[in-house]
C-alpha cells in the first residue's frame, strides 16, 4: 500500500525546471514545425517532422505539472472557489482574454470594430485566437473540474494503480478511435458529438492521463523521486526505447503505408500514451537529479537562473509566436541564402527563445504590465540581476523567501 504525502510546505524546486524545460520544447516544436520550408529534399522534410513529433509530449508536460501542482497544494485542504478564482482569474483568464484580443488585432488590424468584438469572442471560446492558446483554455477547464478531481482523488487514494492503469486504457481507447476511424474520416460524429471531435484537441478529458498522471505525482511525491533515482537506467532506457518506437512508427506511416506526414505527425495517435509518459519520467528524473544536488544555502545549483526563467515561462508561451513571426518575416528570408537549413533553424530558435524569455523577463517587472504575463509586478534588485550569472548571494535570499512560501 502506498502511503499519500501530504507535505504541502515544501517547495518543489524540480516544477521550477520543469516548466523553464518544457517552454523552451513548446517554442522548439513551433520553431521546426514553420522552418521545414527550409528544407529542399523530401528526405529532409520527413526528417524534420520526425523531429517535430518527437517534441510533441510538451503540451502533456504542461498538464502534468500543471495537475502536480494544484494538487500538491490543494489536495486535502478546504478549497474556495472564491479565492481559487480570484488567483486563476487574475493570473490566468486576465492574460488568456487580453493576448486573444491581442492575436486577434494582429492578424486583422484593420477589421472594422464590430467584427473585431465577434471574432474576439469566439476565440476566446474556442482558443483560436492563435495556435498556442488552446492550452490555455486546458488549463480553465482543469481548474472548473478540479474540486471533482480532489474529491476523486480522496476516495481513490488507497487505489492508486488501479486508477492509473484504468486511465491509461481509457486514453489508448480514446486516441485510437480517434486516429484511426475519426480522423480518417470512417467516422463522422454527429450533434454534441461533432462539436466536441472538431475541438477535441482542447477538450481537457482527451489528455485525461497527464492530469492523472500529475495528480499521483503529487500525493506519492516521496515514493515517485525514490523510485526514478533508483531505476535511473530504466528510465533513461526507456524513453530512448520510446523515443525509437515513436520514430519508427512515423516512418513505417510515410514510407511504408504511404499516408500522410500531416497524419503520421499528428499529436492524437495512440502510440503518444507510451512515449509522453516515458518522456515525462525522463523530464521528472532529471529535475530530480538537478533539484538534488543542493548547494550549501539549500537551493538547487543555478537555482536563481531558473526560478527567474520559470517565473517567465507563462509569459514565454504566450509571447513567443510574435517574436517567432517577426523572425520569420525578416531574418529567415536572408538566413536561407547564407546558412545551410540546420543552423539557420537553430538560429531562428535562439532569436525566439532569447528574445521572448527577454520580454517575458522586463514585463514580469512592470507594473500593470506584470499582469500580463500572469503574475504581480516584481521588484528587480540588483541580486535579482546578478543572479543571472551567480547564485552565491541570490540561493540563500531564494530559499528564504521560498520556505514562506506554500505553493510548488
Amino acid at each position: 500500500m502506498i502511503k499519500t504525502e501530504r507535505q504541502h510546505h515544501q517547495r518543489v524546486y524540480e516544477l521550477d525546471l520543469l516548466r523553464s524545460l518544457t517552454a523552451l520544447c513548446v517554442i522548439t516544436t513551433h520553431v521546426l514545425f514553420f522552418t521545414t520550408v527550409l528544407n529542399h529534399s523530401e528526405l529532409g522534410t520527413q526528417m524534420q517532422h520526425a523531429i517535430v513529433t518527437s517534441f510533441h509530449f510538451a503540451r502533456e508536460v504542461f498538464m502534468f505539472v500543471t495537475a502536480f501542482a494544484l494538487v500538491y497544494v490543494y489536495y486535502g485542504k478546504p478549497f474556495s472557489f472564491k479565492r481559487f478564482w480570484t488567483k486563476r482569474g487574475i493570473g490566468v483568464l486576465l492574460p488568456y482574454c487580453m493576448w486573444s484580443a491581442l492575436y486577434v488585432w494582429v492578424q486583422a488590424p484593420n477589421q472594422p470594430l464590430g467584427q473585431y468584438i465577434g471574432t474576439t469572442i469566439v476565440d476566446l471560446l474556442t482558443g483560436n485566437a492563435s495556435y498556442q492558446l488552446y492550452y490555455i483554455l486546458l488549463s480553465l477547464q482543469f481548474y472548473a473540474i478540479l474540486p471533482l478531481l480532489l474529491l476523486f482523488l480522496r476516495r481513490t487514494e488507497r487505489h492508486p494503480w488501479t486508477v492509473l492503469v484504468a486511465s491509461f486504457v481509457i486514453q489508448v481507447l480514446l486516441l485510437s478511435i480517434d486516429y484511426y476511424y475519426i480522423q480518417k474520416g470512417l467516422l463522422a460524429p454527429a450533434g454534441i458529438w461533432q462539436t466536441l471531435a472538431q475541438y477535441r484537441d482542447r477538450f481537457v478529458f482527451t489528455y485525461q492521463l497527464y492530469f492523472i498522471l500529475g495528480a499521483m505525482a503529487a500525493l506519492h511525491m516521496q515514493q515517485v523521486r525514490a523510485f526514478l533515482l533508483r531505476h535511473e537506467k530504466l528510465v533513461v532506457g526507456g524513453s530512448i526505447a520510446a523515443l525509437g518506437a515513436l520514430w519508427g512508427h512515423y516512418f513505417l506511416q510515410i514510407r511504408v503505408y504511404h499516408e500522410s506526414i500531416a497524419y503520421a505527425s499528428t499529436v492524437l495517435q495512440p502510440i503518444m500514451t507510451v512515449y509522453c509518459p516515458a518522456v515525462i519520467a525522463f523530464f521528472f528524473w532529471l529535475s530530480i537529479r538537478w533539484a538534488s544536488q543542493r548547494e550549501q544555502e539549500g537551493a538547487p545549483t543555478g537555482y536563481p537562473f531558473w526560478r527567474m526563467l520559470s517565473n517567465a515561462s507563462f509569459g514565454t508561451y504566450l509571447v513567443h509566436p510574435l517574436i517567432l513571426a517577426g523572425v520569420l518575416q525578416w531574418v529567415v528570408p536572408t538566413l536561407s541564402h547564407v546558412f545551410p537549413a540546420a543552423l539557420s533553424i537553430l538560429f531562428v530558435w535562439s532569436l525566439t527563445a532569447s528574445g521572448a524569455a527577454m520580454v517575458s523577463v522586463i514585463l514580469l517587472h512592470i507594473p500593470v504590465a506584470s499582469r500580463l504575463v500572469g503574475r504581480a509586478h516584481a521588484s528587480l534588485p540588483n541580486s535579482a540581476l546578478r543572479g543571472w550569472f551567480s547564485n552565491q548571494s541570490g540561493s540563500a535570499r531564494a530559499t528564504k523567501r521560498l520556505q514562506r512560501s506554500g505553493e510548488p
